[in-house]
């Protein structure tokens, strides 16, 4: 049976957008994100606590993570074009191990700051590489006309990993069996099954492989390449500019609002933490299995449709809804549960994003899922950078202006409507047709 097989099981799997060869791969992610996202919920209480640092402390070492996310967000497309997308994740999973080793060992257990910094900093190579590095491998190997389900797929594991298990999971059965530090240990065997499946179970088929896939080790000038032409395209195709934008407006609510939002709605409304922790995690919850319907969604009704009015129109109403119910009704759980769970499905519609960005450069897939993937890492540190406009403008205002920054990155996103200059046929409905199964990448390789 060929890897572009459409009959049987394997067939109906292609048919909703999980390549043959990838299966194993979105399982990998679920995994790695999971042990990923394990401390998440409590790392920041842990070594404020445990190991006596300080609220500003915990808060630079995070922003030094998100800085090197960011950057790591933006290579793993562009060294994705470059080397081949399982090179880029290889990477990933080994700046993960070695670097995790020396936050946890060389700083959390003697207590060295400034180790904790660089090992968590550094860290921030990991999931980008190892995870957006598969993103664009199901941005090559997908047909456009099932790239939407395929992407939903992704972002289906990938919040499934990090936001519900990578929770539950440490909250439920590792911090009462093992404590905080011994879960911060457990999170190795995730990753490292998830980096297990990856090598052992991931591999393109001969036929649909390229140049970048048969070669040896990339030399410095093919991997220098790569990254300019990261940057370069936003020249010769800046539609990838206004869809990085979007994509920094789709999660700067998210990040911003744990930062003001939350003691707010505990100081001032009334609402115990235990209540809004539960908010909050069904609206990650939500996000989950949404993410999964609006890939589907947008290959049905039209992706660039799809973002605009589920995406941006439906994030604009929910996040105002969070601030004004209970500013009217106050800590009126169900009603905060209604818009927290509109904010995740919404949230989620962002999803096609994935599918639209590739399409803008169909010669350079790869690059463009990198300016899209810089705009994910760039949307931590926009979001709480709008932060200290509370003070002025109060929590309302600043919910109602993560609002209107949504109305606008729904309008953006029909400027991203692929045109046949951009490989597409301009229609607003899943953007373009079937491509050629031929392997997208630098010099194909013969078949």
């Amino acid at each position: 049976m060929s890897a572009r097989s459409t009959g049987g099981s394997w067939g109906f799997l292609e048919r909703q957008g999980i390549a043959r060869h990838l299966l194993w791969g979105f399982i990998a992610v679920i995994l790695f994100q999971t042990g990923n996202g394990m401390e998440l919920g409590f790392y920041s209480r842990f070594l404020q606590d445990a190991k006596g640092l300080t609220a500003g402390q915990v808060a630079f070492m995070t922003a030094a993570y998100g800085i090197v996310i960011a950057i790591a967000s933006w290579f793993s497309g562009s060294l994705a074009d470059a080397w081949g997308s399982r090179r880029v994740m290889l990477l990933g999973l080994v700046a993960w191990l070695v670097f995790e080793l020396v936050f946890l060992w060389g700083g959390v257990t003697t207590g060295t700051y400034w180790v904790m910094v660089v090992g968590y900093a550094l860290r921030g190579f990991g999931y980008p590489l190892f995870c957006y590095g598969f993103l664009a491998w199901v941005t090559m190997d997908t047909p456009d006309e099932h790239l939407g389900r395929g992407v939903g797929w992704f972002w289906f594991a990938q919040s499934l990993g990090m936001g519900a298990l990578g929770a539950y999971i440490p909250s439920w059965f590792l911090i009462p069996a093992f404590g905080e530090m011994g879960t911060l240990w457990m999170s190795f065997v995730f990753v490292i099954a998830g980096g297990l499946l990856a090598i052992l179970l991931v591999r393109r088929p001969k036929e649909l492989q390229t140049a970048a896939d048969a070669a040896g080790a990339p030399s410095v000038t093919e991997t220098l390449g790569g990254l300019v032409r990261g940057v370069t395209i936003l020249g010769e195709h800046p539609k990838t500019a206004i869809g990085g934008v979007v994509r920094i407006i789709n999660q700067a609510a998210y990040y911003g609002i744990p930062v003001f939002f939350a003691p707010w709605i505990v100081g001032t409304v009334g609402m115990s933490q235990e209540k809004w922790l539960t908010v909050w995690g069904t609206l990650n919850l939500a996000n989950v299995f949404a993410n999964l319907a609006f890939g589907y969604i947008g290959d049905a009704i039209g992706r660039v449709r799809t973002v605009a009015w589920f995406g941006g129109g439906g994030c604009a109403v929910a996040v105002f809804l969070m601030w004004w119910f209970p500013s009217i009704w106050g800590a009126n759980v169900a009603a905060e549960m209604v818009a927290g769970i509109l904010f995740g499905i919404g949230l989620a519609a962002y999803v096609p994003l994935s599918a639209i960005m590739p399409l803008l450069a169909p010669d350079r897939r790869g690059s463009a899922v990198a300016i899209l993937n810089l705009g994910a890492g760039l949307s931590n540190f926009v979001g709480p950078a709008l932060v200290p406009l509370a003070g002025p403008i109060g929590v309302g205002g600043l919910m109602i202006l993560y609002a209107v920054l949504h109305v606008v990155g729904g309008g953006m996103t029909y400027l991203l409507e692929p045109s046949r200059k951009d490989g597409g046929s301009g229609a607003t409905g899943a953007g373009t047709g079937p491509r050629s199964s031929a392997p997208v990448g630098p010099e194909p390789v013969s078949r």
